[in-house]
């Protein structure tokens, strides 16, 4: 009876261990450095979407500046002609003041209809860019999943019952997560990339042609004031040929007066030349691209330290589970191989093992509890620094976009001369905020991973210890309890 007991024990409790423990965790060790290179793969995808993004950034803006800027000399060029042509009109005064009287609010029409245009392109850069940084993220968290996919194992299946199957589950689990990564993950990862790319056919010709459409209605409307006062000039000569030196001089005068008050309301022609303003802008377009090159270094020496860490966390996590499945595994086998030798009564053996195939599932399940606590913690400082990562990400990709943003914020016919300086100290004050705010948060993210040797570890430790115990005592309870009868 005794011995059919342990038979049935036996069954309920499961099989030992077909290949050793020591071959176990090193099966499980290979599994994770497969994880970790499919792991690897993936971030060097994620590396090359986005210096392709950067690039391309690079280049639509400096289009985008250049037809911009192009833009601003055509507004120039004819502003100038206009108001050369109003001062040396001999048109009658209030002939001048009619046709030229909503000149001051066509400089500014046409200075808010270029920063309609930057207006669209930002828009549109932001919404390509965002998808991109969308698409990224949600990557970057089925690649840091990946990270910790054994340890994940022993929370979805009971390490006790399914040992020899384990090692099996999480191997499928990681071709299966590699096979999405190719089937789904890259491709939409590289839709969102050439949105970003499609930008120079599509949002380029756009841009050139909404400023086309600017520069053309303030030319037009600078060509009516001109050809209005030539006719008034033509026909003032034929109307008052031979009028009085002093009615001329009073015209004059009037006239002259109205010019300077033309020219103080629609404000000053440029101090710089156009060739120079766009060289300077340029030239901050420059300072803009290191300081967001800067910043992608440091995001990605953020990713890599974190990375290199939960490899080596995962590494210790694994290898104290696998001592807590060789703990049970031997406290298990010891258990049942002195029920099998005792001399106790089988009642007495009904009793004392009446629950035992419910503590190897407990035990099981107190290991598994153990590595969803891992887990989570994981997951939760990963997150803190994927947030970090993401806020700053959009500040670095906006870095790129600060010249044409420029546009929008100030209007360019006004604020020709500032414009340049209030930018490049735009781009001084998000270096400062970076520096100050942005790469301390991002550390701070980063401590929080690291931490996790400090307080993760020990905590998990004494978790498993704990469940550990708990079998071990309930072993030993069954081992004295059949000595006992055994008296």
């Amino acid at each position: 009876m005794k011995s059919l007991f342990v038979c049935l024990l036996l069954a309920l409790a499961g099989q030992s261990l077909a290949q050793s423990q020591e071959e176990f965790v090193e099966y499980l060790l290979e599994i994770q450095s497969q994880a970790e290179a499919v792991h690897q793969l993936m971030e060097g995808t994620f590396d090359n979407i986005r210096f392709s993004m950067s690039d391309e950034l690079v280049e639509l803006n400096r289009q985008l500046i250049a037809r911009m800027n192009e833009g601003l000399e055509e507004v120039e060029q004819i502003r100038e002609d206009t108001e050369a042509f109003v001062g040396e009109a001999s048109a009658p005064a209030a002939c001048v003041d009619v046709i030229t009287t909503n000149w001051e609010n066509e400089i500014e029409w046409v200075g808010q209809a270029l920063s309609r245009c930057a207006s669209r392109a930002n828009i549109q850069i932001t919404s390509r860019t965002a998808d991109v940084h969308a698409a990224l993220e949600a990557a970057q968290v089925q690649s840091t999943e990946l990270q910790n996919i054994v340890v994940r194992g022993f929370i979805d299946w009971n390490a006790i019952d399914y040992t020899e199957q384990l090692s099996e589950i999480v191997g499928a689990q990681i071709q299966e997560k590699y096979n999405y990564f190719q089937s789904i993950t890259q491709p939409n990862l590289e839709r969102a990339l050439q949105g970003v790319f499609d930008l120079d056919d599509n949002l380029l010709p756009e841009i050139v042609t909404c400023v086309d459409r600017g520069v053309e209605r303030f030319s037009n409307y600078g060509q009516v004031i001109r050809d209005t006062l030539s006719f008034c000039s033509h026909l003032n000569a034929v109307v008052h040929r031979g009028g009085s030196l002093r009615r001329k001089a009073y015209r004059f005068t009037m006239k002259s007066l109205f010019v300077c008050l033309l020219l103080a309301l629609a404000g000053q022609s440029l101090a710089q030349s156009q060739e120079e303003f766009v060289e300077y802008l340029l030239e901050i377009q420059y300072q803009a691209e290191a300081i967001h090159q800067l910043m992608e270094g440091t995001f990605d020496n953020v990713r890599f330290s974190m990375s290199d860490q939960l490899v080596e966390l995962n590494r210790q996590l694994i290898a104290r589970m696998n001592k807590a499945l060789e703990e049970v595994e031997q406290i298990r086998e010891d258990t049942e191989a002195f029920v099998g030798e005792s001399s106790a009564p089988a009642t007495c053996v009904d009793v004392a093992t009446a629950n035992w195939a419910i503590e190897i599932e407990w035990a099981g399940q107190a290991l598994s509890r153990c590595a969803s606590r891992a887990n989570i913690e994981i997951t939760s400082r990963t997150a803190d620094v994927h947030a970090a990562l993401e806020a700053a990400q959009v500040q670095s990709t906006e870095l790129q976009n600060i010249v044409v943003r420029g546009f929008i914020d100030w209007n360019a016919i006004d604020y020709t001369e500032q414009i340049s300086a209030i930018v490049g100290a735009q781009i001084q004050e998000k270096y400062e905020y970076f520096t100050s705010i942005t790469q301390p948060e991002l550390e701070r993210a980063l401590q929080g991973v690291f931490d996790m040797d400090d307080n993760l570890l020990p905590e998990i430790v004494t978790c498993v210890d704990r469940g550990v115990e708990r079998f071990n005592n309930y072993g030993r309870v069954i081992r004295d309890t059949l000595f006992f009868c055994s008296q």
